[in-house]
């Protein structure tokens, strides 16, 4: 008897232990929900110059930030009704998430290593190609977000008079001709005029949206392992209550009948040992 109250205490921490995993999984899953999505948008505002597979790793967190929600609601039911095979599934659906959640880090980390000469290659492709509205579009958001001017230098825009520039006129009276968003106030000046490149400014914004998705997605692997660990041993102690549960009540059944047959008169039925699995069996 003391041994079971002890099996049932110990159930119950584990369960308990496994609730506030998965509450933590739901907080998980707005975290990535919220990181993917704001990456996402940022990277929006310069489409034209990302690469399709840059979107791939928030995306993938997106997905990944629902699934969890799911499990998450799996877990819990599996936990409060015992069911040693809503449990095993609940950490088998885990595990995928966490091969996922893995992915996503190596991907998003790996995706740093060509930023820098493939914005380049996109800029200087919307920059020919400036006279087309998106085109336009993506280069006076990056200028006017970014507070910067040109791929390298403002100097580059003096390479295409046929676009629609502002004309400035620099202290050794040369002409420096940039869009309007390359300027800090409405009225360009050589004061105002913006002097650093975007390239090296958006390389960093991606290159640090990458990174902390790669961490995210990485710290949120390692939480996920002790959801694993709560729903296995949750699922070994379920398996090891229930052959208690279903033991005790062979005991008392034989028991029963045992009684009637002496109060008859007659023998009993032979003993016969039930197995009761060992800690390390259940």
């Amino acid at each position: 008897m003391v041994i079971q109250k002890d099996l049932d205490f110990g159930m119950k921490c584990i369960k308990y232990m496994l609730c506030v995993a998965n509450l933590m999984f739901v907080i998980v899953g707005l975290l990535l929900i919220s990181i993917g999505y704001t990456i996402k948008s940022i990277y929006s505002n310069f489409e034209q110059f990302m690469e399709t597979y840059y979107y791939n790793p928030s995306s993938l967190a997106i997905i990944i930030g629902i699934f969890i929600f799911v499990i998450a609601l799996f877990g819990c039911v599996g936990a409060v009704r015992e069911s040693t095979c809503l449990v095993n599934t609940y950490a088998f659906f885990l595990t995928i998430v966490l091969v996922m959640e893995i992915s996503v880090s190596i991907a998003a980390y790996a995706m740093r290593s060509n930023i820098e000469s493939n914005i380049a290659y996109n800029m200087k492709f919307a920059m020919d190609h400036f006279n087309e509205e998106y085109n336009a579009f993506t280069w006076n958001s990056t200028q006017y977000n970014l507070q910067c001017c040109g791929i390298y230098r403002n100097t580059e825009w003096g390479a295409y008079p046929e676009y629609n520039l502002t004309k400035i006129v620099l202290a050794d009276n040369t002409t420096l001709s940039v869009p309007p968003t390359c300027c800090q106030q409405e009225k360009c000046s050589p004061a105002t005029v913006y002097t650093s490149g975007c390239l090296f400014r958006l390389s960093y914004v991606v290159s640090q949206c990458a990174l902390l998705l790669a961490a995210g997605a990485l710290c949120v692997s390692f939480i996920q392992v002790l959801g694993i660990v709560f729903a296995s041993m949750l699922a070994k102690s379920i398996r090891k209550a229930k052959t208690e549960r279903l033991v005790r009540r062979e005991e008392l059944r034989r028991n029963f009948y045992d009684q009637m047959m002496k109060s008859r008169g007659e023998k009993p039925e032979p003993v016969v040992e039930l197995y009761t699995p060992k800690d390390s069996e259940a």
